[in-house]
């Protein structure tokens, strides 16, 4: 990130003056820094040239962060777009995303957002379950058109991560499983269907993985499968879910790593058995957005508690950042308007919602803090603002995009007493 501070101590992001925006747009609020996503993208894309013999795509996971500007800016980078809902298909063909870059994904997808992505002719609706398959052939014949479609693959890969963000184990209630042979019949029912196309098989294991041997066995598992249905994939797409580094304790997020381990097996892999190779598609959304964004909030009150903790409370919390309270995931913390001072004391930091369960870093080290001053907290630009709700109606925050200096809006902040499902309008 273009993260810097003036001599003042005054925290700067991409050339803008991080408290100046505080004061004009208020808090909480989300920055994305433009350069950040773009090196992102950019760097994904040289790996796949430097890792892989054969055609290699990004498709940005839109369930991270979405917004029509968003999204604007992501259609004139070298990615697709992963879709899992109507909204998303809306607003990515809005920003000017072909269809042949988009993809739709799902477990309970509507008839509505089968017709639209039919409509749309978009490169693939990834098919979950055998009741869904016979569901869009027929729509697609009645439509007189035919789908293109991967299939969901469970592979019963296991690992090291929340349990509510682990997706490929054998009880999912995503994809088809191997090892019952539901998998290898998919594939031989679809095949058969005129009017679908099979182009593909995908798999996702989860979020936040930081080792690549899952990846790797999920590879072995899909082009086994694929043999054993006598099925060649023209591609194969490995999800997303390699892991960011939002605390120290966590392990350096190298991209490059994990492109190079799934590349390396998919070519051994359709080597062996004399394959031409797959195109090879990753869909990374928080490894993309997650450290361009930062947080800021102001603070509201700040008390001892009756175990000596020092508590801090800010003026934002679970309603725009869930993630402490569904996951028990980790942050750090900044003040904005100056340095952190040497003296410091145990602290948590809290939201205002009514909720014992509103602690947004429940143990950090932080100065005494007064009033209306800045709490700026990294690495969050990826499922924060995307899961955020109206709770105690609280507004969702405004989201700006930093670049060269100057910032533009990306959403604006809501006003609860002008507009929302609450008004009845």
């Amino acid at each position: 990130m273009s993260y810097q501070r003036d001599s003042a101590g005054r925290m700067q992001i991409a050339g803008c003056d991080v408290n100046a925006l505080c004061d004009q747009w208020g808090t909480p609020l989300y920055l994305l820094d433009g350069r950040t996503v773009r090196e992102q993208a950019a760097s994904l894309a040289r790996w796949g040239a430097a890792h892989y013999a054969g055609k290699f795509t990004v498709a940005y996971a839109s369930k991270a962060y979405l917004s029509l500007k968003f999204a604007e800016k992501l259609a004139a980078m070298p990615v697709g777009i992963d879709t899992v809902s109507l909204g998303e298909m809306k607003i990515a063909r809005k920003a000017g995303f072909d269809g042949e870059r988009v993809h739709l994904h799902g477990n309970g997808k509507t008839e509505a957002e089968l017709r639209f992505a039919l409509e749309w002719g978009i490169d693939a609706i990834v098919v979950d379950s055998p009741e869904e398959l016979q569901f869009l052939a027929r729509l697609a014949e009645n439509r007189q058109t035919q789908a293109r479609i991967w299939l969901r693959i469970t592979p019963g890969v296991d690992v090291d991560t929340h349990p509510h963000v682990q997706t490929g184990q054998t009880g999912s209630k995503f994809g088809i499983s191997i090892p019952d042979g539901q998998a290898e019949a998919l594939i031989r029912q679809a095949l058969g269907e005129p009017w679908l196309a099979l182009t593909g098989l995908h798999i996702h294991l989860g979020s936040q993985i930081f080792d690549a041997a899952p990846y790797q066995k999920a590879v072995e598992q899909l082009c086994l499968l694929a043999e054993r249905a006598g099925y060649i994939p023209q591609k194969i797409s490995t999800g997303g879910g390699w892991g960011v580094r939002y605390v120290p304790q966590h392990a350096e997020n190298d991209g490059e790593r994990w492109i190079r381990a799934v590349s390396e097996t998919l070519m051994m892999e359709s080597g062996k058995r004399g394959w031409p190779l797959p195109e090879l598609v990753l869909e990374p959304g928080r490894w993309m957005a997650a450290r361009a964004g930062v947080a800021v909030y102001s603070v509201t009150t700040s008390k001892t508690n009756g175990e000596g903790v020092y508590v801090i409370a800010l003026d934002g919390g679970m309603a725009d950042n869930p993630r402490p309270a569904m996951y028990s995931a980790s942050y750090i913390a900044e003040l904005a308007a100056r340095e952190m001072p040497e003296a410091r004391r145990e602290s948590m930091l809290v939201g205002k919602f009514c909720e014992t369960g509103d602690i947004l870093i429940p143990s950090i080290q932080m100065p005494e803090v007064r009033r209306g001053e800045r709490i700026a907290m990294p690495a969050a630009g990826a499922y924060q603002i995307s899961m955020a709700s109206n709770y105690n109606l609280a507004a969702r925050p405004a989201v700006l995009w930093l670049e060269d200096g100057k910032a533009e809006v990306l959403q604006q902040r809501e006003d609860p007493g002008e507009r929302g499902y609450w008004m009845g309008e």
